[in-house]
């Protein structure tokens, strides 16, 4: 009667094991991806890093990480001055190859607010040279978000009339 019993439930038990096993697995994956979003999400350790991430990404002309460095209460604001800024550099008549910055210098923190500084300038490469535009302090307002630095304001020298003529815009 037992082994009767047993065997009319073995289907079951296996599919339990089965489950537990799978949803186990499933649970390293799904707790590693919930772990990297919230990371994602947390900014940078510092100002500077937070600067460095936006002018890369600018350099670059991909978005990817940028959101996760901006202010969340002004993300959408900064974002289209992104990319607004990002459009005139590649509607000029000749695009940069990319924009290099100097050191980062973070003045005035305190109350979870800094100010980093840095000289930008774009660089083009024609053949086997290269040609540089003079250099242009930009200003970063980085605040505490949320655990982590993120920009808050950028001030650029216009695109059209500092680093280019606007001739050729």
């Amino acid at each position: 009667m037992k082994r009767e019993a047993l065997s009319k439930r073995w289907p079951w038990v296996l599919l339990s094991v089965i489950v537990m096993a799978c949803t186990g697995a499933l649970a390293v994956p799904a707790a590693w991806a919930v772990r990297v979003q919230v990371e994602a999400e947390q900014g940078e350790r510092a100002p500077d890093a937070a600067v460095a991430v936006y002018l890369l990404r600018l350099s670059s002309g991909e978005d990817g990480g940028l959101r996760r460095v901006l202010a969340s209460d002004r993300r959408d604001e900064l974002v289209r001055q992104w990319r607004a800024y990002r459009a005139q550099m590649s509607g000029a008549a000749m695009p940069p190859n990319k924009l290099e910055s100097g050191p980062l210098q973070v003045d005035h923190v305190r109350d979870g607010v800094a100010l980093v500084v840095t000289e930008v300038h774009a660089v083009w490469w024609h053949d086997q040279l290269s040609q540089s535009s003079s250099r242009h302090p930009w200003r970063f307002e980085v605040r505490e978000d949320r655990g982590g630095w993120r920009v808050w304001t950028v001030k650029a020298p216009a695109w059209c009339g500092d680093y280019i003529r606007p001739d050729r815009c």
